[in-house]
């Protein structure tokens, strides 16, 4: 189990806490023994503050916790947050494409046709896969990574060319 110092997102700490206690059929006072045993630095400060005998549950414990540790939560990233993600101007392709989708996955409620429409706003104007982009319209988030990675590869293969001529002369 991770530990937790009170310092990253403590809903995502609990909720892994209650896939591994529930997988293994823990419940009760074990589930708070267990609990306390990931928390580190200053939250092991903080439960070792609380009042003696003032948890009676699972329940007491939870509600403590999050009431102490509101302040860490990561606030969730909306789909407006994507549409400042663009491609830089000498940014390769998988770079702006990797940077989006590092962004993606923690942006809850995007439907794939939203992505996909602003991971192709965000391409870099005048590129070529713009412009196929633009004309082909793929209906679907993967069909334009299909797109995507053949000029990925036509990049590599453009920088591999070039170093090539440099190293010649």
């Amino acid at each position: 189990m991770d530990s937790y110092d009170g310092t990253i997102d403590l809903d995502e700490h609990i909720e892994n806490i209650e896939v591994v206690l529930t997988y293994r059929s823990i419940r009760g006072a074990e589930k708070c023994m267990l609990f306390v045993t990931t928390l580190r630095r200053g939250a092991m400060t903080w439960f070792k503050n609380l009042r003696r005998n003032s948890i009676d549950s699972w329940d007491d414990l939870f509600h403590e916790f999050t009431a102490h540790f509101s302040a860490s939560r990561t606030q969730p990233k909306i789909v407006a947050s994507l549409e400042v993600i663009v491609q830089g101007k000498s940014e390769p392709l998988r770079d702006y494409i990797e940077r989006f989708n590092q962004e993606v996955v923690q942006v809850r409620g995007a439907d794939v046709s939203m992505k996909r429409y602003l991971i192709a706003k965000g391409l870099r104007e005048g590129t070529d896969v713009k412009k196929v982009f633009h004309l082909d319209r793929p209906r679907a988030l993967n069909e334009f990574l299909v797109i995507a990675k053949m000029y990925i590869r036509y990049e590599k293969e453009l920088y591999a060319d070039n170093l090539n001529k440099t190293f010649v002369k």
